[in-house]
């Protein structure tokens, strides 16, 4: 399995499922591909990266398929105005997945001396 990170626009993650910020997936060929949107800061789309590479292994060992995650967060962003992320619902199918993978990405902020208030308010605006 190859893992594939690529920055793209914003508009790019979107046309996928119609979802902003960050996408995964497993392609035809098993490989994982992650796209995340242009933040600015090589270091924040990274940390990003990271997180979306790191849920989808996760879920892929869990047995848990980008169909599921992408229906419930269809699903979500329709009965939700509220922006919270879907994956820390408790309820979600990925919700394990999500917190494991916030938990890594917290660290890599760290030790790349992100500011996590400043990223994360940037997340919840694109």
């Amino acid at each position: 399995m190859d893992i594939i990170i690529k920055t793209v626009s914003n508009n790019e993650v979107m046309e996928r499922m119609g979802f902003t910020g960050a996408d995964w997936w497993f392609d035809k060929k098993g490989d994982l591909q992650v796209r995340v949107a242009k933040l600015g800061n090589w270091k924040e789309e990274a940390i990003l990266g990271i997180h979306e590479a790191s849920e989808g292994i996760i879920c892929k060992q869990m047995k848990i398929t980008h169909e599921h995650v992408d229906q419930f967060d269809k699903e979500y962003q329709i009965t939700h105005e509220v922006d919270t992320n879907s994956g820390d619902e408790p309820l979600a199918p990925y919700r394990w997945p999500h917190t494991f993978a916030t938990a890594i990405e917290r660290v890599l902020a760290g030790v790349l001396r992100v500011d996590w208030k400043s990223y994360d308010d940037k997340l919840s605006v694109i």
